[in-house]
C-alpha cells in the first residue's frame, strides 16, 4: 500500500503486469472495447484517456495520459498531454491542462516539489506524482494495492464534474 513518507520506486516490468491485468477488468467494469471509449494503448505501459469538460456552456477537450511505472502498490502516472506529441512541456503546453481546484484533485501546471523537480502535479492520491513528491495527507485516502486504474480515472472525472473551470491560459498558469 502506498504511504506518505516514501516515494515510489520505478519499476517498469512491474508497471507493464499492472496495466496487463487491471485493463480488462476495467473494460469489464466498463462494458465496452479500448475502442469504443476511445482509448488508445501507445505502448505496453501506457493508456491516453480522453477527457471533457464543460464550464459555462463551453465544452473543451483534454487527453489524460497514464504511464503504468510500478506495481500495485502505488497508482499509475497521470498528466494531461498535448495531443500531438503526446507529451507536456513545461511553459509550452499549459492551455492543454484544465484547471480543476477540488478537495480531491487539484491541476498544477508548473509544480516545485521539494527537490527542486519543477513537474505538472494533478494532486490526487490517485496519481503517482503525488506520492513522488511526498505530499503527506490523510492515511484514509491512500492509494490500496487492491485499487486499480479506474479509481484514478473516476477521481478525474469526478472533479471534471464538479469543479472544472476552463483550460488554462497559454501564456501560463
Amino acid at each position: 500500500m502506498a504511504n506518505h513518507s516514501s516515494r515510489p520506486n520505478i519499476d517498469l516490468a512491474a508497471g507493464r503486469q499492472v496495466l496487463n491485468e487491471h485493463l480488462p477488468r476495467v473494460l469489464s467494469l466498463k462494458g465496452k472495447t479500448l475502442a469504443e471509449l476511445g482509448w488508445q494503448q501507445p505502448s505496453d505501459r501506457t493508456l491516453l484517456v480522453p477527457m471533457h469538460g464543460i464550464h459555462q456552456g463551453v465544452g473543451e477537450d483534454y487527453l489524460l495520459r497514464l504511464d503504468f511505472l510500478t506495481g500495485k502498490d502505488w497508482p499509475p502516472s497521470a498528466k494531461f498531454v498535448n495531443p500531438v506529441t503526446l507529451d507536456y512541456q513545461i511553459g509550452a503546453d499549459q492551455h492543454h491542462l484544465p484547471m480543476i481546484t477540488s478537495p480531491e484533485l487539484h491541476v498544477h501546471s508548473a509544480y516545485q516539489s521539494n527537490d527542486g523537480r519543477t513537474i505538472q502535479l494533478i494532486c490526487c492520491s490517485a496519481v503517482f506524482q503525488y506520492y513522488d513528491v511526498v505530499h503527506g495527507g490523510e492515511d484514509s485516502i491512500l492509494w490500496r494495492s487492491s485499487d486499480t486504474f479506474l479509481t484514478t480515472l473516476s477521481a478525474v472525472e469526478r472533479a471534471f464534474v464538479t469543479h472544472y473551470s476552463g483550460r488554462f491560459p497559454r501564456h501560463g498558469g
